[in-house]
């Protein structure tokens, strides 16, 4: 979580650097990054490949990342976005910014007000229509993640649209416009699984590009009812010792993270 702070040096200035030979570049084919070899970087004067939409994701470690989308090609090895967050966080950063911005630059060709085409403003990753001067930015939504907890035990819930994967995870749920982060945790647990929580503790934060989501991780403590699903919304929920957990998301979800950081903390007792 939080991209290895310490590890690397990143840096996200609005105006992109003149590009230069030893760039790296972040290459999409659809929603997939093509491969160069085993990585999913490529350096720019080696670079074969034919690309549009280039656009200046940030600096790591002093080295710019560009990103762009190739035209339509068969037979490039490619990688799903998901699978980079398994090979690091600070790539899955750089991966899911890339992605935003070309996702928003190619949204946002035409005001939403009076439907003229918009121009890159010089000095910040902004759109901007003359006529309306109205700016558009790269889109975030946020979002809240939460970890009920009993103790020993935890609330885990699976959705109807992801019971396919056969795993239980933790609750989350967009925050309404006019609300407290802390206020969507409330609501969301409610609504989903009828229960009322206490003690909310923020944990850490993770961007989930599917498509610009920023999580905000919480536990909670169960404060009293019982559960009731929500209809359409959540296949099967129940109380789980943490040592008989069942199929949880990954580790480098925020989800498995929120999860294995409380079962290490009640094994340390300082829970």
């Amino acid at each position: 979580m939080l991209y290895e702070l310490g590890q690397h040096n990143i840096e996200l200035p609005g105006k992109a650097p003149a590009p230069a030979p030893a760039d790296r570049l972040m290459l999409w084919l659809g929603d997939e990054l093509v491969l160069n070899g085993d990585s999913h970087i490529h350096q720019r004067q080696a670079c074969q490949f034919e690309w549009e939409q280039e656009e200046f994701v940030g600096l790591l470690d002093g080295h710019s990342y560009y990103t762009a989308r190739l035209h339509p090609s068969g037979g490039l090895r490619t990688q799903a976005l998901r699978d980079v967050a398994s090979v690091s966080e600070t790539a899955f950063m750089l991966a899911a910014r890339a992605r935003g911005l070309l996702d928003w630059r190619r949204q946002h060709r035409f005001c939403g007000q009076c439907g003229q085409p918009t121009l890159a403003l010089a000095g910040e990753p902004a759109m901007v229509c003359d006529p309306c001067r109205l700016r558009f930015y790269p889109r975030v939504s946020p979002c809240i993640i939460v970890l009920i907890t009993r103790g020993s035990e935890v609330l885990l819930a699976q959705g109807v649209r992801n019971r396919s994967r056969g795993w239980y995870s933790t609750l989350a749920g967009f925050i309404e416009t006019g609300e407290s982060a802390e206020h969507a945790v409330h609501r969301e647990v409610r609504e989903e699984v009828g229960v009322e929580v206490t003690n909310l503790r923020y944990q850490g934060s993770q961007t989930w590009p599917f498509p610009h989501q920023l999580m905000l991780g919480y536990w909670a403590d169960y404060n009293g009812g019982d559960i009731r699903l929500q209809e359409n919304e959540i296949a099967d929920a129940g109380w789980f010792s943490l040592d008989a957990l069942p199929t949880v998301p990954p580790g480098f979800s925020i989800a498995g993270w929120l999860i294995n950081r409380y079962r290490q903390a009640r094994k340390a007792g300082t829970v």
